[in-house]
């Protein structure tokens, strides 16, 4: 059982491996500055054996996936509003120029309201929330980009691969047609998602280069390292991935 459920948790990995593989490829402006450190920390420090996992098994039933969406509605909704109110120069050039396509924060909870969900405070969420906080109040006293290895933690992965998510959870789960709404990043991606992600990178290479240093810009790339671990932490927290990654699949597939 334990191999069946590594192979079909691994299903709901693919589609971002091979859309990520083509754009982290294909992308110009990911090859030099910031942009080129913080993909490391995607191929580095983005676990997808644990979100392949934690994907299906979220899957496995509407309580379960309320209870994710949920954890998730905190930390978007802690990471906008710090950014929204962010003075520091780096994160004020990204959130400024992206921060109207990316934020997800009222899409999930529409996602959420849609399964009879509410906000979903854990422990691992609130060590989520705790670090946002503390990146945040650095950057403020600082002038730092921290908040930036959480928007690329969050905001990459969704545009690479969340997309071809969207099916197979409206299915498992008999969603609505135009859920789950967090995966849609409308007119901002439609045909033109690699130039989406580049425009993206421009963005933080740009904020590298207010940063100054390689000091301020080590921090950033820290940072993500440390949202990624994070991330795990909250697709593990609810336990039972094996199991539940095969009801997920299952509920696909029937």
């Amino acid at each position: 059982m334990g191999d069946f459920a590594k192979r079909l948790g691994q299903l709901a990995a693919r589609s971002l491996e091979s859309e990520s593989s083509r754009i982290l490829k294909s992308a110009k402006p990911n090859k030099r500055g910031l942009s080129l450190a913080l993909d490391k920390t995607l191929r580095n420090g983005h676990d997808m054996k644990v979100f392949g996992l934690g994907t299906a098994a979220s899957l496995a039933s509407r309580e379960r996936y309320a209870r994710f969406t949920g954890a998730m509605h905190v930390i978007y909704s802690t990471m906008e509003a710090r950014l929204d109110a962010s003075s520091s120069p780096p994160n004020r050039l990204v959130w400024d120029r992206h921060g109207d396509h990316l934020r997800r924060a009222s899409a999930l909870a529409a996602d959420l309201s849609e399964v009879g969900g509410k906000t979903h405070s854990s422990p691992a969420t609130r060590a989520y929330v705790a670090a946002i906080e503390a990146a945040a109040k650095a950057d403020e006293e600082g002038g730092g980009g921290r908040l930036l290895g959480h928007v690329y933690c969050r905001y990459f992965a969704d545009l690479f691969g969340g997309q071809a998510l969207a099916a197979p959870t409206r299915l498992a789960l008999s969603l609505a047609p135009s859920s789950p709404r967090h995966y849609d990043f409308g007119t901002f991606v439609a045909g033109r998602r690699g130039e989406a992600i580049s425009s993206l990178y421009v963005a933080l290479n740009e904020a590298g280069e207010v940063l100054g240093h390689d000091t301020a810009r080590t921090e950033v790339v820290r940072e993500a390292y440390r949202a990624f671990a994070l991330n795990v932490a909250v697709y593990r927290e609810d336990g039972r991935l094996g199991v539940d990654s095969i009801r997920g699949v299952a509920n696909v597939i029937s």
